[in-house]
């Protein structure tokens, strides 16, 4: 057996003789059709509740709250080790500069003579291997140097620091001693250029570390 159901419409005592029972029902049924629509029906004296208080009611649920959003994850990779290069090795220290000086004779001395076989010396520090010592002789004012007697390759040998080499005093003139150390290359020049031993090198060979000044005499 079916039912039927029945919506009651009750109209308020008074209302009928105001609004008429046509406009009465048709504002009663629009009231119904809103509260139906909304998915609540509520008569309170003939009034439908509003739709906002549907809203309210749906923003309380706990559901219905705005999600938060989630935080971005972090980051489980540790930030790379800040990279430092070494200093360059410090370069190697270049060695230090040949050094040397004539002890004897001294600058100025007034005992030198022509003719004399002039025994000169002094010390030297430093010397590259493989490189040598001369002594080369120069008259005050000629551009040519002569050469010390004895061992062109080991001229002026050097022993614990001093070395020593004779030379000729062949005139008694203002005279200009040089000290100079040789590398092979002009040890083998010098050695090489048989007229300029005896005749004297028109530049000075090698590199020169020390020099003294004086006058031969004449005679003793």
């Amino acid at each position: 057996m079916k039912r039927l159901w029945c919506l009651r419409l009750f109209m308020p005592v008074g209302l009928a003789g105001e609004m008429g029972f046509g406009r009465w029902y048709h504002a009663q049924k629009a009231g119904v059709q809103i509260a139906v629509a909304a998915g609540i029906l509520v008569m309170a004296g003939g009034v439908a509740a509003g739709v906002v208080a549907i809203v309210d009611a749906e923003l309380a649920r706990p559901g219905a709250q705005a999600s938060t959003p989630a935080p971005a994850p972090a980051l489980t990779t540790q930030a790379s080790a800040l990279v430092t290069s070494s200093p360059p090795a410090a370069a190697a220290s270049a060695p230090p500069p040949a050094t040397g000086t004539i002890t004897g004779p001294r600058d100025g001395a007034t005992n030198v003579f022509k003719n004399e076989q002039l025994r000169v010396s002094g010390t030297a520090q430093n010397i590259p291997a493989g490189y040598r010592l001369d002594v080369f002789l120069q008259f005050a004012g000629h551009k040519r140097y002569y050469a010390a007697a004895g061992n062109p390759d080991v001229a002026a040998p050097l022993i614990n620091g001093h070395w020593s080499a004779t030379v000729l005093v062949g005139e008694a003139k203002p005279i200009i001693l040089w000290l100079v150390f040789l590398s092979p290359a002009e040890v083998n020049l010098t050695n090489d250029e048989l007229a300029y031993q005896s005749a004297g090198y028109p530049t000075l060979p090698g590199a020169p570390l020390a020099s003294v000044s004086f006058t031969a005499n004449a005679s003793p």
